[in-house]
Formats: structure tokens, C-alpha cells, sequence
């Protein structure tokens, strides 16, 4: 995979040879990528990584220097574009109705502020239901890649070398899987014969499905919204403090501002859902990197000895060039929760 060096002005600097790439990409949040090259290589004006070989843009954010008895080399890492967006914060507050592609279309044009190079695209012409929701004080990138993932979509910056532009624009994942028609269908298995390496689990440690969201006010006048995603089965309650969301009624109706806080609860129940996850590294010869499947796609996931089916988003794609080899891992599901998390959300 072929680098190119930008300065801040997004000016080509030099070609950078390397000996180790991890380009990492994301679906939910901000991708990240760390490179080694020769001391001798680098240049100080050095501050993004453009590649035609794939759709991001690395900001060089950490530059770290090694001495071994092999030469000098630095470790170049950061994050891909979409965290420059995280530069900026929604405040005033933000009012959303409608769709969430659209809205948070909106709130990207109204919070970008000086970020250089960068449009907005129009949102995706697709249907999702209409909703409300209230933002205060978030990192912009951070709030766009929350609401998004309520309807599976995604935000991506893509830069064009050409024109000298950055985009911002939400997008989802092509539909893989054996119950639709459109596409050619993906399944992982065993049975498939395309599983060199799989790590799986199902963890249901945190599992909620019913919010009671408590927003402004006191006593017998205090709002109070309900998520429920129980399906009319067992609850498992979560308590939501929302009492920072605000009801303003020059900019929302009482209607409107209770269905923010049931999207508030919606959102908080994504975090304690049941986590099912999976790692994998691609058999030689199944299906192809970026020709049969690439990031965001929605593919059938089969793990016969832990009862596992399921259709699920690749979420992660961990890419390791090194030696003139190429290694490809995918994570399918939800992301793991850690230890601090579950400490986090048990106490």
C-alpha cells in the first residue's frame, strides 16, 4: 500500500517508504492507523498520510523515536479524518427532528466551523423513522457516530487528492446477506470452509432492554420517557438521569422533548446490550478483500459450537502490511466490553 506524506496544507511532502503498517478502519467510530519507518525518512512538515489505495486519510498526531542496534525509526500514529471533526463541540444546544441521516446532516453543517477543506454532503435518500433528540456539549464526531449507529449507518471524511477537498458524508454498509437479492451473499463458517482464526463470544453480563429516562423538572411534575425494546417479554430496567436535557418551548413541543429522552434512552441501551462479537482472519481463498465484502457490509455469521447465527455488520477491519505480506482481520457484531467497562457499568 503506497503512502503519501501531506503538510498542514495538505501539500504532498514525499513518498514514505515503511517497514510495519497497521491501518485500522472503523465502522462506529473514528479509524486509526501506526506506521514504522527509517529516523532518515521523515520531515517535519510530515502531517497527514494520503493513500489511493484506500478510502482514508491519516493525521499524524504522535510521532515517537526508537533506537535499536538495527537503526533510528520513528512510529508515526493517529487517527483517519473523521477525528478532526471532534475539534468542535454542539454547543448552543441542537434540536433534532426527522430522520437521523438528515439530522445529523444538519448538525454537521451547523458545527463545523473552520475545519479546513470540508463540505458536507447531502444525506442518503433512505428511510428511517423520524425522531427527536437534543444535543448539549458533545464532541461533533462523537454525537454523529451515537446517533448514527441507532440506524446502522456510519460517517466517513474522504478526502480527494485531485480536487483538494474533504467530505464529510453518512453511509451504510452493503446488505450481504442470504435474505436479500441485490447483492452476492457473504457467509463466515466453518461449514463455508473460509475461517483460518475465529474468536467468538456472546456476553450477556450487561444485558438491559427497558429505560426509564427522567428529564426536567421535580415531584409529580418531573418528565419521564420510556424505551422499551423488552419486545413485551422481561424487563431489565436501566435508570437514564437526563435531567441536563432541557425543554425549551420556543424550540420544541412538549412531544418533541419526551421523544428526545426516549432517544436518549435508546441510545444508552446500546451500551448494554447483548455483546456478540467475533474476530476473524479470512481463509486464503474465500472470499475476496474489497471485492466480495468490505467494511460496513451486513453478512451472515455462523459459529455452530457456540450456537451462533446471526446477521451482523463488520464493524472493524485491521489491515497489517509488513515484509511484503499483507494480513487482513475483521470484527463482526458489537465491539467487546472490557473489564473497565463492565466495572463501569455494573457500579
Amino acid at each position: 500500500m503506497q503512502l503519501l506524506a501531506l503538510d498542514a496544507g495538505f501539500q504532498p511532502v514525499a513518498y514514505l517508504p515503511y517497514f510495519n503498517l497497521q491501518w485500522t478502519r472503523e465502522y462506529y467510530q473514528p479509524g486509526q492507523f501506526s506506521v514504522q519507518i527509517a529516523a532518515a525518512d521523515f520531515q517535519p512538515s510530515m502531517a497527514y498520510l494520503y493513500t489511493p489505495d484506500r478510502p482514508e486519510t491519516g493525521i499524524i498526531q504522535k510521532v515517537a523515536l526508537t533506537e535499536t542496534v538495527k537503526g533510528r525509526f520513528l512510529q508515526l500514529s493517529g487517527y483517519f479524518l473523521e477525528a478532526n471533526l471532534n475539534d468542535k463541540v454542539v454547543w448552543p444546544t441542537y434540536y433534532a427532528t426527522g430522520p437521523i441521516p438528515s439530522a445529523v446532516v444538519a448538525m454537521l453543517r451547523q458545527y463545523k466551523d473552520d475545519i479546513p477543506l470540508l463540505t458536507v454532503a447531502d444525506a442518503p435518500a433512505v428511510q428511517t423513522d423520524e425522531t427527536s433528540w437534543q444535543e448539549t456539549g458533545g464532541q461533533l464526531a462523537d454525537v454523529a457516530y451515537t446517533r448514527l449507529r441507532t440506524v446502522q449507518h456510519s460517517l466517513r471524511c474522504r478526502y480527494d487528492y485531485q480536487a483538494n477537498t474533504i467530505t464529510a458524508e453518512i453511509w451504510q454498509g452493503l446488505d450481504r446477506t442470504q435474505e436479500q437479492a441485490a447483492n452476492p451473499f457473504v457467509t463466515f463458517s466453518d461449514g463455508f470452509g473460509n475461517l483460518a482464526q475465529v474468536d467468538a463470544s456472546m456476553d450477556r453480563s450487561n444485558y438491559k432492554n427497558y429505560a426509564v429516562v427522567v428529564g426536567q423538572d421535580q415531584a409529580e411534575n418531573r418528565k419521564v420517557a420510556y424505551a422499551d425494546l423488552s419486545g413485551g417479554g422481561y424487563k431489565r430496567v436501566l435508570y437514564v438521569d437526563a435531567r441536563s436535557e432541557r425543554w425549551d418551548s420556543e424550540k420544541q413541543t412538549e412531544s418533541e422533548y419526551l421523544a428526545s429522552l426516549q432517544q436518549k434512552g435508546l441510545d444508552a441501551l446500546l451500551d448494554y446490550a447483548v455483546i456478540h462479537n467475533v474476530d476473524i482472519q479470512a481463509a486464503a481463498g474465500g472470499f475476496v478483500y474489497r471485492e466480495d465484502w468490505d467494511l460496513g457490509d451486513l453478512v451472515d455469521v455462523i459459529v455452530a459450537e457456540i450456537g451462533m447465527a446471526m446477521q451482523a455488520r463488520i464493524v472493524t477491519v485491521r489491515e497489517v502490511f509488513k515484509q511484503n505480506n499483507h494480513t487482513v482481520e475483521i470484527e463482526l457484531g458489537d465491539k467487546k466490553l472490557t473489564q473497565l467497562q463492565k466495572a463501569r457499568m455494573i457500579y
